[in-house]
């Protein structure tokens, strides 16, 4: 299984990263971090296939959450979790059994966090990458 994140600032910043999935416990956002200004879909779904070949299942425990953190931070470009949760939408995608599945979150602040939603958006991992931005598109668009 692959596991990608992605965030879209109202600012038009769009911050893609891949996930170490730990074993029996959480995932965490990882390098490298792909930023870009103002992409459409289709853009978005290429940067999305070169991160999704960085995410690694079953990765090792990090020894420190915090630092965990703090790197995620940093690597995004932001300061805080406040900062990170201020007009921003999230979208998660990982790939199972043939599939793409695009999990559109809510943003319910920087203490609870990004938070999916029970309906994701299931396509072939044969689609074309203007299906895969179609798809995209749309989790966005069920994000808030």
């Amino acid at each position: 299984m692959k596991s990608a994140g992605i965030i879209k600032f109202n600012t038009g910043k769009i911050v893609l990263y891949p996930e170490y999935r730990v074993k029996d416990s959480a995932s965490y956002a990882s390098e490298p971090y792909i930023i870009g200004q103002n992409l459409d879909y289709k853009e978005i779904a290429e940067k999305l296939l070169e991160t999704l070949e960085y995410s690694i299942d079953d990765a090792p425990r990090p020894l420190d959450w915090k630092i965990v953190k703090s790197n995620y931070l940093k690597g995004i470009g932001v300061k805080t979790m406040k900062a990170l949760h201020n007009g921003s939408v999230n979208v998660s995608v990982f790939t199972r059994e043939g599939n793409y599945y695009i999990n559109p979150t809510v943003n319910k602040g920087s203490r609870q966090g990004f938070q999916g939603t029970k309906e994701d958006i299931i396509i072939p991992l044969s689609s074309n990458i203007e299906e895969l931005g179609l798809a995209l598109e749309e989790a966005f668009n069920k994000c808030s």
